[in-house]
């Protein structure tokens, strides 16, 4: 998953939450809202019932039951708005009547704001009005959605700004594998034409000797050339072409054949070859594919004997390539990460060669690269699984008409 889409993800979640919020938080304050009116309706009767009645101790009890539930302000006052009675408004008793009375009328009238005054009548006489406001929990609901928008933002500038930080260190490691892995690439050509240059100083009286040492310079020298060709093609869009896969495979074996002697080993390769195996691949990245493999093979081959062999063969509409070697095999711990960018058990390593090498297989052929089989202290298989000529024209066909939709 890209990062853009992590990030907007948690965006739309943010978002979508504090949405939610917002309108459960208003459904509940009408729900209040509602109740305090029904509330304020029922005391409005009781003070008309109070004024009609002769005795109006006989609902005294309905009117204190009434009264004492009501947890929002309220102001009493009499027809010409003079005050008579408060209820859950606080005053400093301790000021001035003058200070009191005023406080009383700016709380009237921020009450009238809120909702319109309820009057007590005797007949069309009007009494009384019952000024009233919402209560400490409706404001608090409506300042909470405010807080929660305000918690939302703050949790998405921190995941933007950790995805970044987390993206900028992806970019910086990456940066720095790739030129580890250049170095590693470049390193077995480079000293392996050290290695001719030596041999070719003690040459000098064989032009024979000289001839085949020219020969391997001048394949190492091409080696080079690929190398830089590779990393140009990463990320670029590269084109197939119809080869014979076993050539390729033979080529990349009789390279190192000649190469593994100066690594201080002795490893046998093996290739079970099948004839005419036509794959459309792009050979400059499919053989570092099968460099990469064969590499891996090399260093986990622990003392200095040891096989790597590769079986080609084909199944249905696909080839089939199993290279195995006789190395230390992986732990089942690791299995699941060999393939991760920046994965590695090797001191040496940085982790991108089989990163590198299963982009290269199902990304640009269209394939698939797997682990098929590994055992500690015994070895290790990969298989890579590529679609034969029509099969490949076929899934390009469908990625091309996926795209359009």
């Amino acid at each position: 998953m890209k990062n853009s889409t992590i990030k907007g993800f948690f965006i739309f979640s943010a978002a979508l939450g504090a949405i939610i919020f917002f309108l459960f938080t208003q459904k509940v304050i009408e729900s209040i809202r509602e109740q305090q009116k029904q509330k304020v309706d029922l005391w409005v009767k009781s003070l008309n019932l109070l004024i009609e009645l002769d005795n109006p101790q006989e609902i005294s009890f309905i009117f204190n039951e009434i009264v004492t539930v009501i947890d929002f302000p309220v102001i009493l006052t009499d027809a010409e708005m003079n005050p008579s009675s408060v209820r859950n408004i606080k005053i400093d008793s301790s000021r001035g009547e003058a200070f009191i009375r005023d406080f009383l009328e700016k709380k009237r009238l921020e009450l009238n704001a809120q909702y319109e005054p309820v009057a007590v009548k005797l007949d069309t006489l009007v009494l009384q009005y019952v000024h009233y406001g919402d209560s400490d929990l409706v404001v608090m609901l409506r300042i909470a959605p405010i807080l929660s928008s305000l918690a939302a933002g703050v949790f998405i500038l921190i995941a933007y700004y950790s995805f970044s930080v987390i993206r900028r260190n992806e970019q910086s490691n990456l940066w720095v594998a790739l030129s580890k892995e250049t170095a590693h690439q470049l390193g077995t050509p480079i000293s392996s034409l050290m290695g001719w240059i030596e041999l070719l100083k003690t040459a000098s009286d064989n032009p024979e000797k000289q001839a085949q040492i020219i020969f391997e310079m001048q394949t190492d020298l091409k080696r080079l050339n690929r190398v830089a060709t590779r990393f140009s093609k990463i990320g670029s869009k590269v084109s197939l072409k119809e080869e014979n896969v076993g050539e390729v495979i033979a080529s990349m074996f009789n390279y190192y054949r000649s190469r593994i002697p100066q690594m201080g080993k002795n490893i046998e390769l093996i290739f079970n070859d099948a004839p005419d195996v036509l794959v459309p691949i792009n050979r400059e990245l499919f053989e570092w594919v099968i460099e990469n493999i064969v590499k891996n093979g090399i260093d986990a081959i622990q003392g200095k004997v040891g096989t790597i062999s590769a079986t080609l063969f084909t199944e249905g509409h696909f080839a089939i390539i199993d290279i195995s070697d006789t190395g230390k095999g992986i732990e089942g711990k690791y299995k699941k990460e060999i393939f991760k960018a920046g994965f590695t058990t090797k001191s040496r390593g940085w982790g991108l060669g089989l990163s590198l090498a299963k982009r290269i297989i199902e990304d640009y052929h269209k394939g698939k690269l797997m682990l098929k089989h590994s055992e500690v202290g015994k070895g290790t298989t990969f298989r890579i699984k590529l679609p034969l000529l029509h099969q490949a024209k076929r899934r390009t066909s469908e990625t091309y008409e996926q795209s359009k939709n």
